[in-house]
């Protein structure tokens, strides 16, 4: 299948090199908040090295990859039709690992055992899409959260047709559960921000744990 490769710069060394699909829908393209995500993450706000990492909706890999060249362990997972793409993105990326990768299999509102126990991070970047998706990614985001995971979720506001109420939607379910701390715009990459790219900080409130 055609692809076209996008470099995203990092700033220790030669670019991620990410391989993207022409046919095959939302998540064969590195998408801007994936971007910006990735670059955050290069700022050094966030310890990454020799922690645990599990990236949902993971696409290309873009972000999950970049945390894996800043020392972390780290598994990026999509659905089975995005393995192919993901293995060969970290194929073409796997001489700057510092961590290390792999691709799993993860489909939103199934059982999530073999990715126990909870990881220290959780990546997200748009993957607010679709009104159908949100309660199975709240319930894997729930299963999957122990009381110190940081879940970092990076998403492009969007205005037209239904994505506000989408949005809105999926951050009043998500409150239920979790406390939200939107990221300053000051605190992003200097390069890789924008007024419409949002990154929350985002954990389990203490009080939704069995004591």
């Amino acid at each position: 299948m055609a692809g076209f490769v996008r470099e995203l710069e990092r700033r220790g060394g030669p670019a991620l090199r990410l391989e993207q699909r022409a046919a095959g829908g939302v998540g064969c393209v590195v998408w801007d908040a994936a971007l910006v995500l990735a670059k955050f993450l290069e700022t050094g706000a966030c310890p990454l090295a020799r922690r645990h990492v599990l990236e949902l909706g993971a696409g290309t890999g873009a972000v999950g990859i970049m945390a894996a060249t800043l020392g972390a362990n780290v598994t990026v997972t999509d659905l089975e039709e995005l393995q192919e793409l993901l293995m060969v993105n970290i194929e073409n990326n796997k001489h700057l690992v510092t961590g290390s990768v792999r691709a799993k299999v993860l489909k939103w509102g199934e059982d999530v055992t073999e990715f126990q126990p909870p990881p220290d991070y959780i990546l997200m970047a748009d993957c607010i899409y679709y009104e159908e998706s949100l309660e199975p990614l709240l319930k894997t985001l729930k299963d999957l959260t122990g009381p110190d995971t940081c879940v970092l979720c990076c998403y492009e506001q969007r205005t037209m047709g239904k994505n506000p109420e989408i949005e809105r939607k999926y951050f009043e379910l998500l409150q239920m559960d979790f406390e939200l701390e939107k990221i300053p715009l000051d605190k992003h990459d200097e390069e890789y921000r924008s007024e419409d790219i949002h990154i929350m900080n985002i954990h389990r409130k203490q009080t939704n744990f069995p004591s």
